[in-house]
């Protein structure tokens, strides 16, 4: 064994003389093949050392000489396949790790799905995501996905050929359900003298002048309308801020500024819903309950389509409608047929 080691640390002249060239050459070859290769390389030094030790009488010169064949045969690189390897770490095939396969919600394709609930997930299947479904299948299935602890409301989502950045393109208008929201809403009203009176007996919940301004500047909002006489405006002017970012501002286009109180208390009552459309054109309005008859939930919703194209922007042009979906407030979303919603009414299209 130690005249095995000292073989690999003698220098090459030393190796020449000693083992003979058949040796000098196995040990150490004079040209070097390439990167491929040098694991050949290394086992050029490996095999000697081994067969010297397991058989110091000679059987090391047998491994040598089989070893110097093998470097006269020119070893050839297919770079067209793929598939070569040559055992000792050579190029092959690349190597991939296993995998362990993925189970409940990290299995599922779309990664908004994963932290969806068990609930949600479920009701998914009862509707196909690409379908288009007509007015009153879509409406049905959403009363058949509705499967929350409260009552839901249902609501429609339309997205307009608009940019509101652009005045003639602005949508902003109200709707008059004809079965209600199913909502019961709190209204205040800002006005003075004699129509105090008249919006008390009308049914509004809170009604003042000068000293409900007060309160809105003192941060009471316990309403969810503030309706206005032209005559207050100047006055209310100086709440913008406050009121404008929750949409309780009163607009004459919203119909929260009127001569006539009265009716616009008893419009706001009985089902009156504002609608805009957001930065994005898209405009989310609620049409009624979940537990609405489903009649009534397609009385609301043309309602609210008719009120739409009705109000349809000067410079509106090209496709005015792009995507319509309805849906309750914790279930999935349904997409309608254009079409078929627009031609609803007038002719069978479900």
């Amino acid at each position: 064994m130690a005249t095995a080691a000292a073989s690999l640390l003698v220098p090459p002249s030393s190796a020449a003389c000693c083992a003979g060239p058949a040796t000098s050459r196995a040990l150490f070859p004079t040209s070097v093949p390439s990167l491929r290769a040098y694991p050949r390389l290394l086992l050029a030094f490996r095999r000697p050392a081994a067969a010297a030790v397991a058989d110091p009488q000679g059987a090391g010169a047998a491994v040598l000489e089989e070893e110097e064949a093998d470097d006269q045969t020119p070893v050839q690189f297919d770079d067209a396949d793929d598939d070569y390897e040559d055992g000792y770490g050579g190029r092959g095939p690349a190597f991939t790790p296993p995998t362990r396969p993925r189970t409940g919600k990290a299995a599922l394709p779309l990664k908004r799905d994963r932290t969806r609930s068990k609930r949600y997930l479920e009701i998914q299947k009862l509707r196909e995501s690409k379908k288009e479904y007509g007015v009153r299948t879509a409406l049905s299935l959403m009363k058949q996905v509705s499967n929350a602890r409260f009552v839901e409301s249902a609501e429609a989502h339309f997205r307009m050929n608009l940019d509101p950045k652009y005045n003639d393109q602005q949508l902003r208008a109200t709707v008059n359900l004809p079965k209600g929201t199913g909502q019961t809403v709190k209204i205040a009203v800002l006005t003075q003298g004699e129509k105090i009176d008249e919006a008390r007996a009308a049914g509004a919940d809170i009604v003042g002048a000068d000293d409900l301004i007060e309160q809105i500047k003192g941060g009471f909002m316990e309403f969810d309308k503030l309706i206005a006489s032209p005559d207050m405006m100047p006055k209310v002017a100086s709440l913008g801020k406050i009121l404008g970012p929750r949409g309780l501002m009163p607009n004459p286009k919203a119909g929260t500024v009127s001569p006539n109180i009265t009716q616009a208390i008893d419009e706001f009552k009985k089902g009156k819903v504002e609608f805009r459309v957001d930065k994005t054109g898209i405009a989310h309005i609620p049409f009624g309950k979940v537990n609405f008859p489903e009649e009534d939930l397609i009385a609301n919703f043309m309602a609210v389509v008719r009120s739409i194209e009705r109000n349809k922007p000067s410079g509106a042009k090209g496709i005015y409608w792009k995507t319509a979906y309805v849906c309750s407030s914790m279930g999935p979303s349904i997409k309608l047929n254009i079409k078929e919603m627009l031609d609803y009414g007038t002719e069978s299209s479900d």
